[in-house]
């Protein structure tokens, strides 16, 4: 009896397993070509569709199209693009296969599992995102031209007594060679956001707290730009609005040619008069030295500490004589150094005919009085040369002779026993060139070039030595004055 339940019980086990085993069978021979259920892509349900029914489903769904217009993002700024722009495309065809891939793929066990499995959960596939990485580079690049700045220190406006500080502003700079990570990452979320691009942020090395200080207009000086040609003008502007802002701490130096930067026509800078060997000729950026000039005068004014200044061959018509400071990019420089405890914000504007350099600081202004002792060096004779070539009883100036100067600057701060020197300068004088024919005059002259005169044959009375001041007084002295101030030296306000 045993035996025989025995034998029904293997029969049964024996039975089930062929069941189980024809089933299995059955489900592996099952393909009828359509997706298996409970699969979708992209949350899309796919399952038991043919291929060109799944297309449908998942095109229908609104997945990103190359011509979605998003929105690229770096902190607060955002730029309208479309998806094509970033790199990103999607393909419905490598999201079937993978579809259509399960229950297919692997060794007959896996197949049989995966097609067990689809009845009872479900399996979900993303839709495949494809970043060309050369795109995605180029877009960043494009994004980094648009974003990317410099931080913004904060600036000080002060108008009549009342003193605005503006706050600064971080800079921004893409960083490009993650942004590709960044839009996979993105492309592979659908695209539901805005794309935020990886970029890396600075603060600015001057905020308003360390502004809250100044105060006070401590120095201002205008010169004027009367008679300037319109590319001096221009390029006065433009170093002007290089210098404009800028902000000295305490202890810094101030670098006119590194602030401005060269003059040249790639800088922006055009042509305009300069000086050269003692002489105005054409040059790219003439005017510049007019604002290195004002500068000097207004750093002279607040009590700053000079550290690098170098005065013209000659004297020129926009500053007084002993107040002005050449510059050359490369060899000549303008510096001074804030000698203060507060910051100094440096300004500098063209305003009209004006050109206006100013200094802000803590208050109150420092009374500062600037004193010029001038003297006046006479040239020699002028000399005069022989020329067969000009009409007779002719004499041609061609060279104009020029005074030179001898120019003494001291500063003294209100309170101070003694005046400090500023600077001795000397401005060499110009020995004037005559040509003169060797025939005598056969007729009395008719009309001349403009730039031919007759001159009288110089008188024999001695000739002072050359090169010595023209004696004016007891120590032989040519003296500006200004009023109350002894002979020799002269006093300046704010020009």
């Amino acid at each position: 009896m045993s035996g025989t339940l025995r034998g029904r019980r293997a029969l049964v086990v024996a039975v089930g397993i062929i069941a189980v085993i024809a089933a299995a069978l059955a489900l592996l021979a099952r393909d009828q070509g359509r997706i298996y259920p409970n699969v979708f892509v992209a949350g899309n349900c796919v399952g038991g569709l043919e291929r060109g029914q799944a297309r449908h489903v998942i095109a229908s769904a609104g997945m990103p199209q190359p011509d979605q217009p998003i929105l690229a993002r770096v902190g607060d700024n955002s730029y309208r693009c479309s998806v094509r722009d970033t790199g990103a495309s999607f393909s419905i065809d490598r999201a079937l296969d993978r579809a259509y891939a399960v229950g297919r793929t692997g060794s007959a066990l896996r197949r049989l599992l995966e097609r067990a499995a689809s009845y009872r959960r479900r399996t979900n596939i993303p839709l495949p995102a494809i970043v060309d990485t050369a795109q995605a580079r180029r877009f960043a690049e494009a994004c980094a031209r648009r974003f990317d700045c410099p931080p913004v220190n904060a600036s000080v406006e002060i108008e009549g007594l009342e003193v605005n500080i503006s706050s600064g502003k971080p800079g921004v700079k893409v960083e490009v060679e993650d942004a590709a990570g960044a839009i996979r990452t993105w492309a592979r979320h659908g695209c539901r956001e805005d794309l935020r691009l990886p970029a890396r942020f600075t603060g600015p090395a001057v905020t308003a707290d360390r502004l809250k200080d100044v105060d006070a207009l401590l120095a201002s000086v205008t010169t004027s730009l009367a008679g300037s040609s319109r590319n001096r003008r221009h390029n006065i502007a433009r170093a002007a609005a290089a210098v404009d802002g800028f902000i000295l701490m305490p202890g810094d130096v101030f670098s006119y040619n590194e602030v401005v930067g060269p003059r040249t026509e790639e800088t922006g800078y055009r042509t305009a008069p300069v000086i050269r060997g003692g002489k105005l000729v054409p040059g790219t950026g003439g005017g510049a030295c007019q604002l290195s000039s004002t500068l000097y005068q207004v750093a002279l004014r607040a009590g700053l500490q000079t550290v690098r200044r170098s005065h013209h061959s000659q004297p020129v018509h926009y500053t007084p004589a002993g107040l002005d400071a050449t510059v050359v990019y490369g060899i000549i420089d303008l510096r001074f150094r804030n000698n203060t405890q507060h910051p100094i914000v440096l300004r500098a504007q063209v305003r009209g005919s004006r050109l206006v350099c100013q200094a802000l600081g803590h208050g109150p202004a420092p009374p500062t009085e600037l004193v010029r002792h001038v003297q006046r060096i006479d040239p020699p004779e002028p000399l005069v040369i022989e020329d067969s070539t000009l009409a007779a009883g002719t004499r041609t100036v061609t060279v104009k002779p020029r005074r030179g100067l001898r120019v003494r600057v001291v500063r003294k701060a209100a309170g101070a026993a003694e005046a400090e020197l500023i600077s001795t300068d000397y401005y060499p004088y110009k020995r004037g060139v005559i040509r003169q024919s060797t025939a005598p005059a056969a007729a009395p002259p008719g009309v001349e070039a403009a730039d031919t005169v007759h001159v009288p044959p110089a008188p024999s009375a001695p000739r002072p030595q050359q090169g010595s001041p023209q004696p004016a007084a007891a120590d032989g002295l040519r003296s500006e004055q200004g009023a109350g101030l002894a002979p020799g030296t002269e006093k300046n306000g704010v020009r």
